[in-house]
């Protein structure tokens, strides 16, 4: 610092302004000589983000600094260069003016004079300029907004998603977990694909820095996967893993532990050989062909449940005596139902929305088809002109509005569609006010599952069961449900809905009926018992 107020104080006298403002040596003063490459740097290169997608960067790198051409830089942002007699890099870049000592570390912008950690260097009859002129002449007060992240090596134009990510790794006694820091805040999934746990972030790309996760017996390694994806490969075989997440102001906590197998049982002593003695060809004769497994019927288990919080954005939802949203309450519950059951059962649990966004009704089912989800669940606070009406409620879809043909089309056939190379493929085309016609039966009993566990854990209404012409159930190709957690207009409810306990006895209740729907449906015997979180 003291040496860069030196160098202004040499420079400051000699500023002379012309067409623009420009850096001169003191009169009198021997000027140093200019920076040459000597030999040719070695390239690197980085990446530029705009809305339009993504492109490379090259970098040049000589003394352990990184450089940017002039060329490039003046097509990336539509500058125009020009070098001045009077030792200076004149850069015009809309209305605004920079001029960069060709002979010292200091560059003017309007007439504020800022340090560069090095001279621009010549190579041949081009120079190369500290890529720190981006972030400290160039970037203040630009519009668009250009953000230099250096630790990805990142330049990002305009207002694009880059949330920063920190990772790391610590043993547990029974595996590994991974923290991730992601600020600011950013919906999320993880999900696990052959081996693989992937954190999805909904965003343009991911300023990351893995370094602290490190090397495990179940962490093997750790990448980004772009433009917004953490994937962790798996070192070996592990149980299951869960993911929490909280919140701390902009910040968002995701917490992934993934758990160790259990160690192999010990062989037990071995039974006498039942298997008959090898057999003998004839010469001449054909051996016969080995019997062949049979095949492994398709799995119709359920793998993937998308939760649904209700409302969330502009649209508020209800609204409590005491001022509490709907939209907030329901995605407080949705959080936890989605880590409870990816911690019990291991299995693939999305959100529609995993923060405070605007999802359209018919949109939320879409989601739900295009995940290939085997349950739909959306969450809601009810609401009432009557503030003494109290409980919880549980709804599956009815079609009577829709039609009484609509049962009838959903069984027909679907269209005969013709392949390459002669034939027909048959496909099945539901509109989509029929997607929900053919799940009617298994809606109503995933109904009645969540109604029996709810009502032994928390208030329910006089008729807590019923079926509506829900849009947001119609679409849905899958057993869907919408369960209303209770009157938000009740101020005795509202304050229920608000505490953690009554919100972990309902994410206790749905949790239970999702094992037993999923039990009874993959023809388990009996579903397993779960012990009640000790709150």
């Amino acid at each position: 610092m003291i040496e860069a107020v030196t160098r202004l104080r040499r420079w400051l006298p000699g500023l002379l302004i012309a067409s623009a403002t420009l850096l001169v040596t003191v009169a009198g003063a021997q000027p140093p000589s200019t920076a040459t490459a000597q030999p040719a740097p070695a390239r690197r290169v980085w990446t530029v983000l705009t809305s339009a997608g993504s492109q490379p960067l090259p970098i040049s790198v000589a003394n352990g600094r990184e450089y940017i051409s002039a060329a490039d830089l003046s097509g990336l942002f539509g500058l125009v260069l020009r070098e001045d007699r009077a030792g200076g890099l004149v850069i015009t870049m809309g209305t605004r003016t920079v001029v960069v000592s060709l002979t010292q570390g200091l560059a003017s912008v309007e007439g504020r004079v800022v340090s560069l950690p090095a001279p621009p260097i010549r190579q041949g009859a081009a120079w190369l300029l500290p890529i720190e002129l981006i972030e400290r002449a160039l970037a203040p007060g630009s519009n668009p907004r250009i953000d230099v992240r250096r630790r990805s090596s990142l330049i990002v134009m305009g207002s694009l998603s880059v949330p920063a990510v920190t990772a790391r790794a610590e043993p547990l006694p029974n595996g590994t977990r991974v923290t991730f820091v992601i600020a600011p805040a950013v919906p999320q999934t993880v999900v696990n694909e052959n081996g693989r746990l992937l954190i999805r972030l909904a965003a343009d790309a991911l300023d990351a820095d893995l370094g602290d996760i490190g090397a495990s017996p179940l962490v093997a390694s750790s990448r980004v996967v772009p433009p917004s994806t953490v994937e962790l490969t798996l070192g070996g075989p592990f149980a299951s893993y869960r993911a929490a997440e909280q919140r701390e102001g902009t910040e968002l906590r995701l917490t992934v532990d993934i758990l160790n197998a259990p160690p192999p049982a010990a062989p037990g002593p071995t039974a006498p050989s039942t298997t008959a003695p090898p057999t003998t060809t004839a010469p001449g004769a054909v051996a016969p062909a080995p019997e062949m497994p049979p095949l492994l019927p398709e799995s119709t288990g359920v793998r993937t449940i998308v939760i649904d919080p209700g409302h969330g954005g502009t649209e508020t939802g209800a609204r409590g005596p005491s001022g509490t949203l709907e939209k907030n309450v329901v995605l407080s519950i949705a959080r936890q139902l989605r880590a409870a059951i990816e911690t019990r059962l291991g299995i693939r649990v999305l959100l529609t929305r995993g923060g405070d966004e605007t999802v359209a009704l018919d949109a939320r089912a879409a989601f739900a088809n295009n995940n290939k989800a085997d349950l739909f669940i959306s969450i809601h606070a009810n609401a009432s002109v009557r503030s003494s009406v109290t409980g919880a409620e549980v709804f599956y879809v009815t079609l009577g509005e829709y039609g009484t043909a609509v049962r009838s089309n959903a069984a027909e056939p679907g269209a005969l569609l013709p392949t390459l190379g002669g034939g027909e493929r048959a496909v099945d085309l539901i509109l989509w006010e029929m997607a929900q016609a053919q799940h009617l039966n298994e809606s109503a009993r995933l109904a009645q599952t969540i109604e029996g566990e709810m009502r032994a854990r928390v208030p329910m209404s006089p008729r807590a069961i019923q079926q509506a012409p829900f849009r947001v159930l119609v679409g849905a190709n899958m057993p869907a449900v919408l369960v209303e957690t209770g009157f938000i207009t009740n101020p005795a409810e509202e304050k229920r809905l608000n505490a953690p306990d009554y919100q972990s006895q309902l994410v206790n209740a749905l949790l239970a009926a999702v094992v037993r729907f999923k039990a009874s449906t993959e023809g388990v015997g009996g579903a397993p018992t779960l012990q009640q979180d000790p709150r």
